[in-house]
């Protein structure tokens, strides 16, 4: 008996929260995007005021995050969905692409489409090259989806390209000098990024997984050998031995923010860290 009443207590709290939402008056987005960045680009070319939902909240994991029942009443409101697209991006995987299936009168634009992918790497909005790419599929998509507004449409999209070609202009001439430097990550994130400016990133965890005692003897021994000094982590990801780590590896522990919405901005000022941390070492 416990084991039939479980289920229907988790379908009747659900079916609670999707009332709830639905009963909420707050204006719902046309658009939706998984994480913050890919509302920068949406936000750049149809305008700040545009309303756009992040399935993704800042200072939320994405491997392990679940949508929010008003998030789910924008999900069956949108109509056009900007995806990340990459395989190993699980949170599409299995709460997205499931309701996407169902419902193809929702315009798509998927960033991975034609983009030179790493396996088990998912971060590719981290690489301006992939979202420069990603601008032109989205304002394709705009365009059909206000094609009132397609002058408007395309002089922001103009607008955004110059800024992002200013910006990797400025990135490979902060890195032009550090060609091949490492630098240790708590997880992976930052592999397009340092493939596209010269970078050797060393990952502590992978696939979302700490490593084990023998794993993270071997991490240690190598960031000595490379005399890797400069540990990088982000909020959403913890570790109880990142201290040990960076105290055998004499590294400075530094945040970053890959998800940060005000994406050109952040990518800058991490230039500038990254620069300014292997300079220092």
């Amino acid at each position: 008996m416990k084991n039939i009443k479980q289920p229907l207590i988790r379908t009747a709290l659900f079916a609670l929260a999707l009332l709830s939402a639905a009963c909420d008056s707050t204006p719902t987005a046309e658009i939706c995007v998984s994480i913050p960045p890919q509302a920068y680009l949406v936000k750049r070319i149809a305008g700040e005021s545009t309303p756009v939902t992040v399935m993704i909240p800042p200072g939320s994991a994405p491997p392990t995050y679940a949508p929010s029942a008003s998030q789910i009443r924008d999900l069956h409101e949108c109509k056009l969905y900007v995806l990340n697209g990459h395989p190993d991006f699980h949170f599409e995987a299995m709460h997205i692409n499931p309701f996407l299936k169902g419902h193809p009168e929702v315009l798509t634009v998927s960033m991975a489409d034609s983009a030179d992918l790493m396996r088990g790497d998912s971060h590719i909005w981290l690489s301006p090259a992939i979202m420069r790419a990603a601008a032109g599929k989205i304002v394709k998509k705009l365009c059909l989806l206000y094609p009132g507004r397609q002058d408007e449409l395309n002089e922001n999209y103009r607008l955004l390209i110059r800024d992002i070609d200013d910006l990797d202009v400025e990135l490979r001439g902060v890195f032009a000098s550090l060609q091949g430097a490492k630098f240790m990550t708590l997880h992976p994130s930052w592999g397009y990024f340092s493939r596209e400016y010269g970078l050797q990133q060393v990952s502590i965890h992978h696939e979302n997984k700490a490593p084990a005692a023998q794993e993270l003897a071997e991490l240690i021994e190598q960031a000595k050998a490379d005399s890797i000094r400069i540990l990088f982590i982000q909020k959403e990801f913890s570790f109880e031995q990142l201290s040990v780590i960076s105290q055998e590896i004499d590294a400075s522990i530094i945040p970053l923010d890959p998800l940060n919405e005000s994406w050109l901005e952040n990518l800058r000022q991490t230039g500038r860290i990254f620069q300014k941390a292997m300079n220092e070492h």
